[in-house]
């Protein structure tokens, strides 16, 4: 067991990865995808405005959760300064 506070990540394992990221108002994500992946997208503190393949997708905030294939590509600005934590689901073959 352990418990894990600081920025990046946080777990490692065979089937899944989860990071942490913590962000100021104004800094963004920049245009990526994780094509071997199910992603999930967690606020947990702030306010991020997300896009999916240059879409407008909604502006999370805590106690709301994005999913989506990591095929697609995600950018985020983040409104407030943050903290979201990335759950990268790894697909089966």
């Amino acid at each position: 067991m352990q418990v894990k506070s600081e920025a990046g990540l946080i777990v490692q394992e065979k089937s899944f990865r989860v990071v942490k990221k913590v962000a100021k108002k104004g800094d963004k994500i920049l245009k990526h995808n994780h094509p071997e992946a199910l992603i999930t997208f967690t606020v947990v503190k702030g306010r991020v405005s997300v896009y999916i393949d240059d879409a407008f997708v909604d502006e999370l905030v805590p106690g709301k959760l994005l999913q989506f294939d990591g095929n697609q590509y995600i950018n985020a600005e983040f409104l407030e300064d943050s903290e979201v934590f990335v759950t990268l689901i790894i697909k089966q073959k």
